[in-house]
């Protein structure tokens, strides 16, 4: 990987992955092999972690603080953000927002909606998570990607009306369909050469770009089994390939990697651009938004002293 390129970020959703709570929880110890490579590679990552997940297990919450890593909320329930209705999505996201800054003694100013489910038809969530005080956001598909994507958003950062910053999922357009290919399942079926050819054309300076997985992801003993919501051809590909997942995952680093996302906002919160989907074409031009300063500077708060290699 070319090292003109922007550094990646390593992200991680932590999440129940399972479909019944009478099934062993594997996601407490993949999570602790996760931070275990981490560890091993000498990286800071980004950790987003399900309410409901940290309600049961908070000790891997203080784990995953205590070994350096940035603690963001992947919703409370890993509903998508358009089962919801305003009024519980901000009781829900507040609360799991106050848990994690229990359990980790700082402030928490990320969020990933779940299947980057922040759409033209939620868009009204990014003035919620400003109100309930995140400082960013880091779920939005600037493609069409099958039912899910914000085609029109910016591929580079940007700051919603509302204050927040978004920091959009890395994609390449294949025809009409856009594919977040840095992560989860598309990270394990790509081949690594093409992974690599897409990540060189990640060029553009302004980028802030990421990768994901999930502890499932590097779940090879996990038995087959159907995922609802994606029926048997979508829980195949969810179940196929884990056990390169780590070593593509080392790949990725090895061209260079970013700080935690709150770190990289903290840069960046004051010269970004707004976009308002309200208007024709969701551009409004340079940013200035109320509330942009005030969150620059709650996430610079959160910045350690010591840099990361690449960031």
């Amino acid at each position: 990987m070319r090292a003109d390129r922007p550094p990646i970020t390593v992200t991680f959703d932590i999440e129940d992955h399972r479909p019944s709570p009478s099934w062993e929880a594997r996601y407490p110890a993949l999570t602790m092999r996760l931070l275990d490579e981490l560890d091993d590679l000498g990286v800071r990552a980004t950790c987003f972690v399900v309410g409901e997940v940290a309600a049961n297990a908070p000790g891997l919450v203080r784990e995953i603080a205590e070994r350096g890593h940035e603690v963001g909320l992947h919703s409370y329930r890993h509903w998508a953000t358009f089962a919801y209705e305003p009024a519980l999505f901000r009781r829900e996201i507040g609360d799991g927002r106050r848990l994690l800054e229990d359990l980790t003694g700082s402030p928490v100013a990320g969020y990933r909606a779940p299947a980057g489910t922040i759409m033209p038809r939620c868009a009204w969530a990014t003035d919620v998570l400003a109100e309930v005080g995140f400082a960013y956001s880091a779920s939005v598909l600037p493609v069409q990607s099958y039912v899910v994507g914000f085609p029109g958003a910016p591929a580079t950062p940007f700051v919603w009306p509302s204050g927040l910053v978004e920091l959009p999922c890395p994609c390449v357009s294949v025809g009409p369909v856009g594919m977040p290919f840095l992560g989860g399942t598309f990270l394990r079926v790509f081949p690594m050469p093409l992974v690599r050819a897409l990540r060189n054309r990640l060029d553009d300076p302004a980028l802030v770009p990421w990768s994901y997985l999930h502890p499932y992801d590097i779940d090879v003993e996990e038995p087959f089994w159907v995922v609802p919501e994606v029926q048997w051809w979508g829980s195949l590909l969810l179940w196929v390939n884990r056990g390169v997942a780590l070593r593509k995952l080392r790949a990725i680093v090895a061209g260079g990697v970013g700080a935690p996302l709150g770190e990289r906002v903290a840069a960046i919160a004051g010269d970004l651009p707004l976009f308002d989907p309200d208007l024709v074409g969701g551009a409004a031009g340079s940013s200035g938004v109320a509330g942009v300063l005030e969150r620059r500077e709650m996430v610079r708060s959160m910045a350690p002293e010591r840099a990361v290699a690449g960031a």
